[in-house]
């Protein structure tokens, strides 16, 4: 058994992999240096799917026999995947090891996935005509050098914040827990920034596409929830959910986006103590979506304004400009309409309209 130090080490390889590693052996290979096993598979739960292994033996988690340990996949508290290792005479050391692994394999995965779909928006960037080459080539760059030098150290310093929510390394007294508090509230907030500015350069260069696929609606929201939990309980502010348990066809990660999108910004222009309506029914053949909140509100002379790059209403001046903006980008690739009704001081509502 290794000693406190030694685990630390090694688990903090975790948070030095890149994306363009070989995933499934760098993850198992650090796995096994603390759990020794023979097989490792990670499962994607919606839709359910084999994404990565190690020594695989079988393919669907049905046929999975003898001991084995397994942990869910959270993001917060919503599972979208399943980590499973095979072996023999597990310990009680082995699985408390293998949970805490899991809640940093939860985190890691899900960021090495959108760093791919960088990496191919990167690359899509590279088959640009002659004559904007150079100038395309400088945003390949920056996107490039944006993602690495900021993404990366950003998600390390939410993982060990969330490792030390957790009280692995021991209890936390009421003042630790709410510096930890504030440094993943402050980290959400850099990394949503970085997001949009990604986003937005994607966006103006024509290199983001959709992909379609069929998921569960109450996943996609809760997901998104959870991952502004942090900044929601800072607020104190209510979350009301109507979300009807449908299976919708649109592109997953542009959905929640939009919802992301949506609820940061009630959550950023409503007081303490507020509330924040989250519905999503089905009508016909259309999916019906409502963010509505107690908030600030918005002037009438800036409702078209502030869907507008880098455009601020009034008093809203602590964003980028960039979230709405992207929001009905998004919208519109995925042929919906999107609404505003607010009015200051009454609050805001916004309805996304999709097909």
């Amino acid at each position: 058994m290794k000693n406190l130090v030694q685990t630390f080490e090694i688990i903090n390889k975790f948070f030095h992999i890149q994306a363009e590693e070989n995933f499934s052996q760098s993850i198992f290979g650090i796995l096994k240096e603390l759990v020794d096993f023979e097989s490792g598979y990670i499962f994607f739960t919606n839709p359910e799917r084999l994404i990565y292994s190690y020594n695989p033996k079988i393919k669907n988690i049905s046929e999975i026999k003898g001991e084995y340990l397994k942990e869910n996949l959270l993001l917060k508290n919503t599972q979208y995947g399943t980590l499973i290792i095979t072996g023999k005479n597990f310990t009680d050391y082995d699985r408390e090891i293998f949970k805490t692994c899991a809640l940093i394999i939860a985190g890691i995965t899900k960021d090495i996935e959108i760093s791919k779909i960088i990496k191919i928006q990167l690359e899509a960037l590279q088959n640009i005509n002659s004559e904007i080459r150079k100038s395309e080539e400088v945003k390949s760059k920056f996107l490039s050098h944006v993602s690495h030098e900021l993404r990366t150290p950003l998600n390390s310093i939410i993982g060990f914040s969330d490792l030390l929510d957790s009280e692995f390394t021991g209890t936390l007294n009421n003042k630790q827990k709410e510096y930890v508090n504030d440094i993943k509230i402050a980290s959400i907030h850099l990394l949503g920034m970085v997001n949009e500015i990604l986003d937005m350069s994607k966006i103006e260069s024509g290199t983001l596409t959709v992909n379609l696929s069929e998921f569960n609606s109450k996943t996609a929201v809760d997901e998104v929830i959870n991952t502004l939990k942090p900044l929601i309980l800072a607020k104190k502010l209510n979350i009301v959910k109507d979300v009807e348990n449908i299976t919708l066809k649109s592109d997953y990660l542009k959905f929640q986006q939009i919802i992301f999108n949506l609820v940061s910004n009630s959550v950023k222009y409503t007081p303490e103590n507020g509330e924040i309506k989250i519905s999503l029914v089905k009508e016909k053949n259309k999916t019906i979506l409502c963010v509505e909140d107690n908030g600030t509100g918005i002037d009438k002379k800036y409702h078209k304004k502030i869907f507008e790059k880098f455009e601020q209403a009034g008093q809203h001046k602590n964003s980028t400009g960039l979230g709405l903006a992207i929001t009905k980008e998004l919208v519109n690739m995925l042929k919906g309409k999107i609404k505003l009704e607010s009015k200051l001081q009454k609050g805001t509502k916004f309805t996304i309209i999709l097909p």
